[in-house]
């Protein structure tokens, strides 16, 4: 985990709001951390923080940035258009708005991915796989790329559900066609920087690593052509575009969650459909870079990435293939020791679904992806202590009754409700911004 020395540098480099913002997916150093401290993370039982301000939103799955007191989010209109929102932290309230026409209907309804906002611009990437920078004076587009025109790329199976990620001077994007798999693009211009080779597609987003001293772009993909199921973990350089090292170590028919750095040499690759997750080393000697699979586990994450959190990693097992029935015994939040072996999990009790889960202060805040509670969770090796639960988007009297209704009928495995509450959370001066499909809330956790 990254100290505040370290998160300062980080700033100075990338431009990026202050340290206690959230102006990218997954916070400020891409990791789902939060530097906050002194904020109420307990005691919700009789006194749950209260819900700031809320907004009704077109369905969807993007999650909102926070910036110098302002919110950015995406919400798709109509099947027609994409729409970058600017709201007020405090009270919710539109600051301004950016509105592009591209008529279409994604498979899942709605807005992808996460804002990526810096001083004076912001982008995001569409679901027809536009990507934009929109002036934060202007409110307009200083540039926009379409990547199914430049690069003649097909929408993945879901369109373009990755967030925007930068280094330095580079938008690093998937654009995911026959002849081209990832692109850097200027971020003044929008003009090529440089691009790789084909490798399938995925709706995982890049992820910025140091491993060996050596800041590097990697993402993971898969290409399934007839016969041929083959994945694709692939490390570049981010100014250059250079391939240091890829591996076919790990395979997943729909790849979402980023790599996760264990060590300087681990790597921790992970997904849903029962393709599970495995560990690679990474070695580096000289300029020759070195990919070897460490174990594979049979459990993994469908949509959001694990914690490295002291010698352990913590997942929510939770994917499409065990939601129901005695299926549901093999998910919920594991802990894992890094040569794969199982240390505890909570199965269905609790089981908490596909949500996203962000760390602060030494918990793990924990949107349940099917109901929508926020737990709040002390990660140990001991085993599952939550210390907070809270029923954000008003859904208990709901489940209580569905789950009443199966108990009397001698279920003895019950089927939960899922509300598809799958978004990424963000946190930022205390007030925590939070996705249930067509509802956005915020909480504040002073």
């Amino acid at each position: 985990m990254k100290n505040v020395s370290s998160l300062l540098l980080f700033f100075c480099f990338t431009g990026i709001a202050a340290a206690d913002d959230w102006p990218q997916f997954q916070g400020p150093t891409r990791a789902g951390i939060s530097t906050a401290t002194g904020l109420k993370l307990s005691g919700w039982k009789t006194d749950a923080p209260p819900v700031a301000w809320e907004m009704d939103l077109n369905e969807g799955f993007g999650g909102a940035a926070i910036s110098g007191g302002e919110v950015f989010l995406t919400d798709r209109r109509d099947d027609a258009n994409d729409v970058l929102l600017c709201l007020s932290l405090e009270d919710g309230s539109e600051k301004w708005s950016y509105s592009y026409e591209y008529p279409g209907k994604l498979p899942f309804p709605g807005s992808r991915g996460v804002p990526l906002v810096e001083e004076d611009a912001v982008y995001f990437i569409g679901g027809f796989g536009q990507v934009f920078r929109v002036d934060r004076k202007t409110h307009q587009a200083d540039w926009v790329v379409s990547i199914q025109e430049k690069y003649g790329a097909a929408p993945p199976k879901w369109g373009w559900a990755q967030s925007v990620v930068k280094v330095g001077n580079v938008i690093i994007v998937p654009a995911m066609a026959p002849e081209v798999g990832l692109i850097g693009l200027d971020s003044k211009t929008g003009e090529e920087l440089w691009k790789t080779e084909g490798f399938g597609d995925s709706h995982s987003t890049p992820t910025v690593l140091t491993l060996h001293g050596v800041e590097q772009a990697v993402f993971v993909a898969t290409k399934r052509e007839g016969e041929l199921n083959q994945g694709t973990t692939i490390s570049v350089e981010p100014q250059s575009g250079k391939v240091l090292w890829k591996t076919d170590a790990y395979f997943n028919k729909i790849p979402i969650p980023f790599p996760t750095k264990v060590t300087e040499e681990l790597v921790f690759l992970t997904g849903g459909y029962l393709d599970g997750s495995c560990m690679v080393r990474v070695t580096k000697k000289g300029d020759e870079w070195k990919v070897e699979k460490v174990f594979a586990l049979k459990q993994g994450t469908q949509i959001h990435p694990p914690f490295v959190i002291g010698e352990h990693i913590y997942l929510l097992a939770n994917e499409n293939d065990n939601h129901k029935g005695e299926a549901r015994k093999t998910g919920g939040l594991m802990c894992i020791d890094f040569d794969g072996k199982t240390i505890w999990q909570t199965g269905d009790k609790p089981y908490m679904g596909r949500g996203n889960m962000i760390l602060v202060d030494g918990h793990l805040l924990i949107q349940d992806g099917e109901v929508g509670y926020l737990r709040s969770v002390k990660p140990s090796p001991e085993g599952y202590q939550e210390v907070a639960m809270t029923d954000v988007f008003g859904k208990k009297a709901e489940v209580d009754e569905d789950v009443a209704k199966q108990t009397a009928a001698g279920r003895e495995v019950l089927k939960m409700p899922d509300f598809k509450f799958w978004s990424p959370m963000a946190l930022a001066d205390g007030r925590l911004i939070m996705r249930g499909q067509d509802k956005m809330k915020c909480l504040d956790l002073r």
